[in-house]
């Protein structure tokens, strides 16, 4: 924290000796001390705070990214199932354009059978 030697801090403590007194240095240091933790607590508490919101910043932007790929694959899902829509009206009207074709076909070909059975029973009845 403080780029202090161990000469520095001892003329230090010989300073706060002459100038404070045997007495009071004691007391005077415990105060010292306490001071010093609550800095460093202070710090601690300050640099916590600020990698939490570091951290908060770093998680709103990675949610913020996750929700617009969502909103792409929403797009994305929104679009493939518009487009099978489609495809399975196309379907759906071919399978009704073929099936009315096919109805189609059968009544002549019923009424031509019907006609020709009918016919033929007329024939068998004139024969016997």
């Amino acid at each position: 924290m403080f780029d202090a030697s161990f000469l520095e801090m001892l003329l230090v403590g010989v300073v706060a000796l002459v100038v404070v007194g045997p007495e009071r240095l004691p007391s005077l240091a415990a105060k010292a001390g306490r001071m010093l933790a609550k800095v460093r607590r202070f710090i601690a508490t300050t640099r916590s705070d600020i990698e939490r919101e570091l951290q908060a910043e770093e998680l709103r932007s990675l949610l913020s990214k996750q929700e617009e790929e969502i909103r792409e694959l929403r797009d994305i899902m929104q679009q493939n199932t518009d487009s099978l829509r489609n495809e399975l009206r196309d379907t759906e009207s071919m399978i009704d354009s073929v099936a009315r074709e096919a109805a189609n076909t059968i009544k002549p070909l019923s009424k031509q059978t019907a006609m020709s059975t009918t016919s033929a029973n007329k024939d068998e009845k004139l024969s016997s």
